[in-house]
């Protein structure tokens, strides 16, 4: 490769992963200001919804904006989605009602789809597979950093400037990631002719809402609620069958068949669902149980979650060295599952016994530390199994999962939560430890996810001697 290549290709790949901070940062920044912008614009039923809209429009557009990726080349579609982000930022910066304002999250939320899956797609278009590790480790540390960094950096820009500082701030950003993306001018990833799937792409877009929508009022807690919840998720469940009935007919579907029929990217998926959900919904649950039962101050609290944030930040780097040794995914996978498993198990005996803190402490970080250990090694086992040609749509499914996984996660434990009373409510009487049990249930169906994986091994690894052989890649 000729050192312009290099650093053309190392331009891009700095954008795709700073576009990828935008969006992820974008996720908790806006928490400081949310009692600013009641002050200013009211609040009302429509409140939650400036977090919800973001995250319903960045579920539903990722798997078609992967999907686009395929059909019109990565970069063309990278740079529009932060076009989008960056229009969303805009208007919500300017917005003068909190209808404005919501509309502006779900902007924001359609281009940071493409963010979230297309970084991704430019890793498996540039980086040689024995590489990819080193990234994937990099892109779970992206996360961890942001999701400490947003709250921090939202606060900040809160009490020095105004509350419409968290949107301004993207501009900048995305600027950087607009002028490198276009002087890195086109490189990887081949436009492959097929027409745009509008159906299934309506159809997926009606799942994402109605499954984002059921999951949001099931977190709510009461009855009506519940009932809402369960009618959203049957619409959520038939427009779902109606997307796989559509692909399997669909001349040109949008998630091509061999993506939906891998077996490989379906339990990997199903993996990267699991561990957002139990590291997403404990991470923001677990200040409030420390600040609840040990009369933490907020500050404290924030502290006391570090173990579980640090174990998901170490543990990506230790998959790169196991692979390099033996570049069989399944083993390394079934060993941070069960690693992640066995501290969920452990956290919530520990909260049932009334373990000190210390104790609950060691277990949240190996939870994490088995998770961490996953993070990297989903991103390079869909990328071993997906054909060059579908690696945007297999991507856009990873993104979707992750979102999905994510909005379960925050709900299960959110009802958990209200059942328990530690948010303040009179409860349902149920015990404080049984918080921690949807994250326990998530990791056991991981770890039977990961030991249901064929036994394959990374192409483009070298097999030391003393490791055994595997069979080649694919299905």
């Amino acid at each position: 490769m000729t050192d312009s290549r290099q650093t053309r290709t190392g331009l891009m790949l700095s954008c795709a992963l700073l576009a990828l901070f935008l969006a992820a940062l974008e996720q908790t920044i806006l928490g400081p200001a949310m009692a600013d912008i009641v002050a200013e614009l009211g609040g009302g039923p429509l409140l939650p919804w400036v977090a919800t809209a973001y995250l319903m429009a960045a579920t539903a557009a990722a798997p078609i904006l992967g999907a686009l990726a395929d059909i019109h080349g990565r970069r063309r579609v990278l740079l529009s989605s932060v076009g989008l982000f960056i229009a969303g930022s805009v208007l919500g910066a300017l917005a003068d009602t909190l209808p404005v304002l919501v509309a502006a999250r779900a902007v924001q939320g359609a281009g940071a789809g493409g963010l979230f899956a297309l970084p991704f797609v430019v890793i498996t278009d540039l980086v040689p597979p024995q590489r990819r590790a080193i990234f994937a480790a990099g892109i779970s540390t992206i996360y961890a950093v942001a999701s400490i960094l947003g709250p921090l950096a939202g606060g900040g820009l809160v009490d020095a400037l105004h509350w419409s500082a968290v949107f301004w701030i993207n501009l900048p950003i995305g600027a950087v990631v607009v002028t490198g993306v276009l002087i890195a001018g086109p490189m990887g990833g081949k436009r492959h002719d097929r027409r745009v799937d509008l159906p299934g792409a309506a159809l997926i877009v009606a799942t994402s809402f109605a499954a984002v929508l059921a999951l949001d009022r099931a977190a709510a807690g009461d009855v009506r609620d519940i009932l809402q919840a369960l009618g959203l998720a049957v619409v959520a469940a038939l427009c779902f069958a109606g997307f796989g009935r559509r692909m399997m007919r669909a001349p040109d579907p949008l998630v091509p068949l061999s993506v939906l029929t891998d077996r490989t990217i379906l339990l990997v998926a199903l993996v990267l669902f699991c561990c957002q959900g139990a590291n997403v919904g404990l991470a923001l649950y677990l200040p409030l149980y420390w600040r609840t039962e040990y009369g933490m101050t907020a500050t404290e609290s924030g502290l006391a979650v570090l173990g579980l944030l640090i174990g998901v930040i170490v543990g990506p780097y230790l998959s790169p060295r196991l692979l390099l040794r033996n570049p069989r995914y399944r083993p390394v996978m079934v060993a941070g599952a069960a690693l992640a498993t066995a501290g969920a198990a452990g956290l919530t005996l520990a909260i049932a016994l009334g373990a000190s803190i210390l104790v609950v402490e060691f277990a949240s970080a190996t939870l994490g530390f088995g998770i961490g250990i996953l993070y990297p090694v989903v991103l390079l086992a869909v990328q071993n199994a997906a054909r060059p040609e579908t690696a945007g749509a297999a991507m856009g499914i990873l993104a979707f999962m992750r979102a999905i996984g994510a909005t379960l996660g925050v709900s299960a434990v959110g009802i958990a939560a209200i059942a328990t009373g530690i948010d303040g409510g009179t409860g349902a009487g149920w015990p404080t430890w049984t918080l921690f049990v949807p994250g326990l249930v998530m990791m056991a169906l991981c770890l039977g996810a990961c030991l249901a994986l064929p036994d394959r091994a990374l192409s483009g690894y070298a097999v030391k001697k003393d490791a055994p052989a595997a069979p080649p890649a694919g299905e």
